[in-house]
């Protein structure tokens, strides 16, 4: 499995394509925007697109799902009550935790010691709470309950800036303590 992180918009939303190597069948995640830029790595590495996740739906994360949709014929994929976990093409499975909290619709999505973690959980910070169906008390038991119990190596990917791990975010995230 390979991940590429694509930051795209104003905002710098992180998109990231995870794929296999070997088939090049891909699962784009968050394309907030900049379609054509995510459409050059696609076409550049060969990848062939299996499916769309959104982590949640603002628009700084599902902006250019529309035309990657249409270009490959995909769909967009996310789970809106239920976790469960999901194969796509022969990428290593796939759970989603449901995380409510920065929005009502928010989710991770856990595969493989790699925790895509949308505007749930950040480097040292969590994300915001102040628009429309945001709760911080809600977001910090999401983080709580779903993410700080995960393996402290788990690499988390956040939604935007850099990455970090379990570990740290246990150790030194102020909002966490």
């Amino acid at each position: 499995m390979e991940i590429i992180k694509i930051p795209v918009g104003y905002l710098e939303a992180n998109c990231y394509i995870v794929f296999d190597e070997k088939t090049k069948g891909a699962v784009i995640i968050d394309p907030g925007d900049e379609a054509e830029k995510i459409l050059s790595v696609i076409e550049k590495e060969k990848l062939k697109p299996l499916a769309i996740i959104n982590t949640h739906n603002h628009f700084d994360h599902t902006g250019a799902n529309n035309e990657i949709k249409r270009k490959f014929n995909v769909k967009i994929y996310r789970p809106a009550k239920d976790e469960e976990t999901k194969k796509f093409g022969t990428l290593p499975a796939v759970k989603f935790l449901l995380t409510p909290g920065h929005s009502r619709d928010g989710l991770c999505v856990l595969t493989e010691g790699h925790l895509f973690s949308g505007d749930t959980l950040f480097a040292s910070s969590v994300g915001r709470t102040d628009l429309a169906g945001g709760d911080f008390n809600q977001l910090t038991n999401s983080i709580k309950t779903k993410i700080l119990t995960l393996l402290d190596n788990t690499i988390v990917h956040p939604g935007h800036g850099p990455d970090t791990t379990i570990k740290a975010e246990k150790k030194s995230n102020p909002f966490l303590k």
